[in-house]
């Protein structure tokens, strides 16, 4: 993990240094490769690791959840405060539904989605479900944002509080105030502190506005995953982006029921 004297700064935003480290914190960027993966393997879409014990997430009507992400933590190369060391992180969506179930009075109304957490692997494949043919979407449904398989790769480093987090508004306050009669800087400001890409942990990115900004969901201040928008392979509505947070006592306690989920797009 680099450290915060390693951070490299555009040199219009060096005066601006302490404040900028003051944010720093660790975050997981996230790579993607488009190949079938194992039921095991971290992954966008595809099948998930699920135990045949268990109930498969369904949403109010009963129909299947779609595997979203998977995140197997012994894969993730350096351990983020209160994440897990070890077993699998999920998050399904409503495919079928056109806001993919994303509840906008109630972003932790988990009807629509689903983010469960397998604390102890189950080895033996035959436990396992291995056909989910049930969950496959009709070709005319086109809501889910993940075009095809791709599994993950991981690499660590520190970010800096993104401009659309609703914190930077106060702490960023001098910065904008000194830079905001200039285009040019505006623009490298919002760019290099954009915080886009697929990750774990760090500060989010939005299109819209940061739904934390007044007050109901300031508890949820961990992100927990951001998978962004990549080309015609990820798309979240018009090149949107989606971000999952939870608040350290829950993450802490491994609870996930209370998850805050939104996406947003242009």
């Amino acid at each position: 993990m680099p450290d915060k004297t390693s951070l490299q700064l555009p040199e219009a935003f060096e005066q601006y240094r302490s404040i900028v480290q003051d944010t720093l914190m660790p975050v997981v960027k996230v790579s993607t490769t488009e190949r079938e993966t194992s039921l095991f393997e971290s992954k966008f879409a595809g099948d998930p690791y699920f135990p045949a014990s268990k109930e498969y997430p369904k949403n109010d009507e009963g129909a299947p959840l779609k595997l979203l992400a998977q995140i197997n933590f012994e894969e993730v190369p350096v351990h983020l405060p209160h994440f897990p060391h070890k077993g699998i992180l999920q998050f399904y969506i409503d495919g079928k539904d056109d806001v993919l179930g994303m509840d906008f009075d109630d972003g932790k109304n988990q009807s629509g989605f689903r983010v469960i957490f397998h604390e102890k692997i189950i080895q033996d494949v035959s436990q396992l479900i291995q056909d989910f043919s049930f969950v496959t979407l009709p070709d005319d449904e086109l809501f889910f944002p993940v075009e095809q398989e791709m599994g993950l790769s991981f690499e660590t480093n520190l970010e800096a509080l993104t401009e659309s987090d609703y914190r930077s508004n106060e702490i960023y306050a001098d910065i904008m105030d000194k830079i905001n009669d200039d285009e040019n800087l505006t623009e490298a400001f919002f760019q290099y502190f954009s915080g886009t890409g697929h990750k774990l942990g760090g500060y989010p990115f939005f299109t819209q506005e940061d739904p934390r900004t007044y007050g109901d969901y300031q508890d949820t201040d961990i992100l927990l995953l951001q998978i962004d928008s990549n080309g015609d392979k990820i798309v979240w509505g018009d090149s949107g982006i989606g971000n999952f947070f939870i608040s350290e006592e829950d993450l802490k306690n491994r609870d996930f029921s209370k998850v805050l989920f939104n996406w947003d797009c242009y």
